[in-house]
């Protein structure tokens, strides 16, 4: 059962939908810190968002350049199958696929994604993500995620330290276990950032 909760962390985790979306701010309750990391979750009408907050040595284009390397994204994204650029719009919007594996019996899933590089503060860079259609995309490996906006917040503390907030909003679509959803929410923002960190050390 462990083994099998462990490998659904991506499945489970691109499946939540956030209260934002509705146009209201949620209120975070923070759930543990584990390695570093602070993980929040929020609920409305049953739905739940998560967030996880944690501190990366080291400079944040560099951090920039591994999140948006496709050659990279098996060392530190959690059940990736697959992944490729599809079209560089410019240096700060681009247009990404990604598929991964999901445990048996569900079907694999993908995401065909727009990330957007927003720089409009000296110490703090936004990456924002949301799912769009492209001609050039990929045929679906299973189910196609949806991503609704996803976001890394990169904040420079001083020269080599970051402080890193990540915030997902996604639809995986498909009926999964409420239990299931929380422990992911809970667990997959401790396993991100701590991937990153150790990308970043090599």
């Amino acid at each position: 059962m462990l083994f099998t909760l462990k490998h659904s962390i991506s499945l489970l985790i691109l499946s939540l939908a956030s209260p934002m979306l509705i146009g209201e701010e949620p209120i975070w309750k923070k759930v543990k810190t584990e390695k570093g990391v602070d993980v929040y979750r929020a609920t409305l009408d049953g739905r739940i968002s998560f967030r996880g907050v944690g501190l990366i040595n080291g400079d944040s284009e560099k951090l920039i350049s591994i999140i948006e390397d496709p050659k990279r994204w098996g060392n530190w994204i959690e059940n990736f199958k697959s992944g490729k650029l599809i079209e560089k719009i410019s240096p700060n919007q681009k247009i990404f696929y990604q598929a991964l594996h999901s445990p048996f019996p569900a079907s694999d899933r993908d995401v065909l994604y727009e990330s957007k590089i927003l720089r409009g503060h000296p110490k703090k860079i936004r990456i924002e993500m949301k799912s769009v259609k492209h001609p050039n995309a990929p045929k679906t490996v299973g189910v196609r995620i949806n991503i609704i906006s996803s976001r890394y917040l990169i904040e420079k503390k001083n020269p080599q330290l970051l402080k890193v907030t990540f915030d997902n909003l996604s639809e995986a679509g498909g009926a999964i276990p409420h239990f299931l959803v929380n422990w992911a929410s809970s667990n997959y923002p401790v396993t991100l950032i701590q991937g990153l960190r150790q990308e970043m050390e090599k």
